[in-house]
């Protein structure tokens, strides 16, 4: 079972935070996962306003790191360009030597898309989401690239390089529970499905309607939050009750007061995991 780890790229340590990347990787966590947010939101007040950009910071990690996986956890489609996503993430692809994990979804704060001005599309991030979807699909495949969807639209370009895996980079469709709109996203886009909020026996049910809905396995995954006062030995249950329930990959999300804690549960569940 591959074990992640969540980096904070928010707060007063943000920055720090990146910069341990290397420290994260030395310990053995298989793969290094960013959040994306831009502005601070009443929808998610808890987090406050700062932080680091996640795919300029997701770069810095590429050029800091040799060897773990790479994850955007979760990235708002609708937010941005399909075309020029699928630019950034190839470059990324490319430069870390094919190392990205491309998690995605529609994103959920109000607030955020009026800030980026994409205020409409929050009726309809669901169908744009998909959108983007099928032109970064495009856009990896190479060749001439067209698109005629609602939203996006334009004639035959030349989109090159392609990323550095093949056949592209994998993609980790995330999730809110198990809402069956997401679900069924997974089902179609998904190498992964990519949970939080979710128990053991809902990942069973979830990822056999997946499965069935999409004619093949979709590899199960899932984003484990705990707080600093959870002890390592609960959290090491957890992780192997989501093992027994078929996940291959799971991202551990310390939601701790300081950098220092932070570093200090993973050191500890590095160490019981015997990681490295």
């Amino acid at each position: 079972m591959r074990i992640d780890i969540v980096v904070p790229n928010q707060g007063a340590d943000a920055v720090k935070a990146i910069r341990a990347g290397p420290l994260l990787e030395k310990m053995g966590f298989a793969g290094l996962w960013l959040t994306d947010h831009v502005i601070g939101a009443d929808e998610y007040r808890h987090y406050g306003g700062q932080w680091m950009e996640i795919l300029s910071a997701l770069a810095f990690l590429a050029s800091s790191t040799s060897r773990v996986r790479l994850g955007t956890g979760i990235l708002v489609l609708p937010y941005r360009n399909p075309v020029l996503t699928a630019k950034m993430i190839a470059t990324i692809d490319q430069l870390s030597g094919g190392r990205v994990d491309l998690g995605v979804g529609t994103g959920y704060a109000r607030t955020e898309f009026e800030a980026l001005g994409v205020g409409p599309l929050h009726e309809e991030r669901g169908r744009v989401t998909d959108e983007c979807l099928d032109v970064i699909k495009k856009c990896w495949a190479g060749g001439a690239v067209a698109a005629s969807g609602s939203r996006f639209s334009f004639d035959a370009v030349e989109f090159s390089p392609q990323p550095a895996q093949n056949p592209s980079v994998p993609i980790w469709v995330g999730s809110r529970g198990v809402g069956r709109l997401p679900l069924r996203r997974a089902a179609q886009y998904g190498d992964y499905w990519h949970p939080v909020r979710v128990t053991p026996e809902e990942l069973i049910d979830a990822s056999n309607f997946i499965d069935d809905l999409a004619g093949r396995r979709v590899r199960r995954s899932a984003r484990l939050v705990f707080g600093q006062a959870k002890p390592t030995e609960a959290v090491v249950e957890a992780i192997e009750s989501y093992r027994a329930a078929g996940c291959e990959q799971v991202a551990i999300d310390f939601r701790c007061e300081s950098l220092s804690i932070y570093l200090k549960l993973a050191e500890q569940l590095s160490m019981r995991l015997m990681l490295v």
